[in-house]
């Protein structure tokens, strides 16, 4: 079982790591969201004997729970301000204007976008996954495309 945790952790760490850091915009808060996901992992064994694909889904949905609970929870509310929550973003996004785009978007839209261009999702998977309609996806997937457009072409206007 370890030989296939450490194979599932080194394949796949990265992706929900970047998933959580998409939901939180905070490098500490990401990483104890992996961490806890992976504790979770390890402790459900009968989900090491799936597939990769199936595992790689499962793990996005516990890192969606888990980013959810955090965000919801009242320690979090009340010990982060908007201005400390801008500063942390600045400081700790990579000087991409896309991705710095992307994650300006509403959470709903953020995580559309992410699962789709950035892990290469299916419609149908994402749906799937969040639990919602594929019409909803796509209505997000168009909206969010639509704010990209407009959030690019501030900045690149800008520049």
């Amino acid at each position: 079982m370890n030989d296939r945790f450490a194979e599932i952790f080194d394949l796949y760490k990265n992706d929900i790591y970047r998933l959580a850091f998409s939901y939180t915009k905070n490098i500490s808060d990401s990483d104890d969201i992996v961490q806890n996901v992976f504790v979770k992992l390890y402790r459900k064994e009968e989900i090491l004997e799936k597939e990769n694909s199936d595992i790689k889904k499962w793990l996005i949905r516990v890192c969606i729970n888990e980013c959810k609970t955090l965000l919801l929870s009242s320690w979090k509310k009340k010990i982060s301000s908007l201005s400390e929550k801008e500063e942390n973003i600045k400081s700790e996004m990579p000087s991409n204007d896309v991705l710095n785009a992307v994650l300006e978007l509403p959470k709903k839209y953020r995580i559309v976008t992410y699962l789709y261009y950035y892990e290469d999702y299916k419609i149908k998977e994402i749906a799937q996954i969040l639990k919602i309609s594929e019409t909803s996806i796509q209505t997000r997937l168009a909206r969010a495309r639509k704010q990209l457009k407009e959030i690019l072409m501030e900045v690149w206007d800008d520049e």
